[in-house]
């Protein structure tokens, strides 16, 4: 039985992955923060707002039993409360046992990027190696480890990651309706990150099956799947005889749907930290604020439209410091996804080795970190 989050437990005797206790301890953390921090960032908020947000969160999975999208929202809350001590209070020491709790967390609920929606890579990085080594934790940690380093050697790797990831949490949560729409939507995103139809081709033949909660698609995931169903039943051009023919179930399951029983909930992103980063505030190397961030590409196109080429790819690399300072600080800052898009097609007018292997990086931190966003879902429609 899952315990309220009032109640204080220290996070060193935890020794299970586990909600509760990740619960209690997180809890327990963020009442003893409970002075309060200057209210002027994204991260650096007052820790009784973050501790009120988590207990709300808390609550709601709580009466609701612990569905599948009540742990993601729950794991999203302790990811934002860890980057918030490890960018502005590093050396509280309920920074490293926000770690520990992460490294529970994304252990149990089969945390991969490209199927996440809190941009958190990095953090959950950070926390598996400052556990690598721990007694209880280290091997879960070097597993975190291991995975994100394949994952990012190797894009086809990250997809079938997701795949099986996103298959695990449906055989943990059987019926459950985030679980079902997930797999569909991580087999989606893997065909974005790689071009590969199979996954298109593997996503559609998933939201053909009847047990599939077409009815509970949510507005993210149908702006991708149902022009991808209707191009394929209407004869679009480059889709299997498989994919038209799920294409057209899925179309009918989706005009006779009523309302299909659903067995848990859909994600909500309504509990996310969702703001956007002051404009005197500086990034990276250079030091580029927001506004200078989008004058240096406005001013590195001019330069290409004169012809200099590869002459301004190490001026673009320095906007991207810039821009991973400013996603690591304010991770859902709405600009990003805009800023990092025009960063990728001034790449792609720098004839350079560089500038290559750079488009290639930024068009993953697209993909994977920013999924929904209309600039990622440009390059499945290109």
């Amino acid at each position: 039985m899952l315990c309220s989050p009032t109640r204080s437990t220290r996070s060193s005797t935890i020794r299970r992955f586990s909600i509760t206790r990740a619960a209690a301890a997180l809890a327990a953390l963020l009442v003893a923060a409970a002075p309060a921090l200057p209210a002027r960032a994204a991260l650096d908020i007052d820790p009784a707002v973050m501790y009120k947000t988590m207990k709300a969160v808390y609550d709601k999975g709580a009466a609701s039993g612990w569905h599948l999208a009540d742990k993601l929202d729950y794991f999203s809350t302790v990811l934002d409360a860890g980057r918030a001590y490890e960018l502005r209070r590093r050396d509280d020491p309920q920074n490293a046992a926000l770690k520990g709790i992460t490294v529970d967390l994304a252990s149990q609920l089969q945390y991969d990027p490209l199927i996440s929606n809190d941009a958190a890579e990095w953090y959950v990085r950070l926390s598996a190696t400052a556990y690598a080594n721990d007694p209880q934790r280290g091997a879960a940690a070097q597993a975190i480890i291991a995975k994100l380093d394949a994952e990012d050697a190797d894009p086809g790797r990250l997809a079938r990651d997701a795949d099986t990831d996103a298959a695990a949490l449906a055989q943990q949560f059987p019926n459950d309706v985030q679980a079902l729409l997930g797999q569909v939507d991580a087999d989606l995103r893997a065909y974005n990150l790689t071009q590969d139809t199979a996954w298109r081709t593997l996503a559609l033949q998933r939201a053909a099956q009847a047990t599939f909660p077409i009815a509970s698609v949510p507005q993210d995931l149908g702006r991708e799947l149902f022009p991808i169903v209707d191009s394929a039943r209407n004869a679009g051009a480059g889709y299997s005889d498989a994919e038209r023919a799920a294409a057209r179930v899925v179309a009918s399951h989706r005009a006779s749907a009523h309302g299909l029983p659903v067995i848990g909930r859909v994600l909500s992103h309504n509990v996310y930290l969702v703001i956007t980063a002051p404009a005197d505030e500086y990034f990276g190397r250079t030091k580029l604020s927001p506004i200078g961030v989008r004058n240096e590409i406005t001013r590195i196109g001019k330069y290409l439209d004169a012809g200099w080429g590869g002459r301004m790819t190490q001026d673009t690399l320095y906007v991207i410091d810039s821009l991973e300072d400013w996603q690591h600080q304010y991770p859902r800052d709405y600009e990003l996804p805009r800023l990092y898009k025009r960063v990728y097609d001034t790449l792609a007018r720098e004839d350079t080795e560089a500038a290559k292997e750079a488009g290639k990086e930024v068009r993953r931190m697209l993909i994977v970190a920013y999924p929904n966003s209309t600039e990622a879902r440009s390059f499945l429609s290109s």
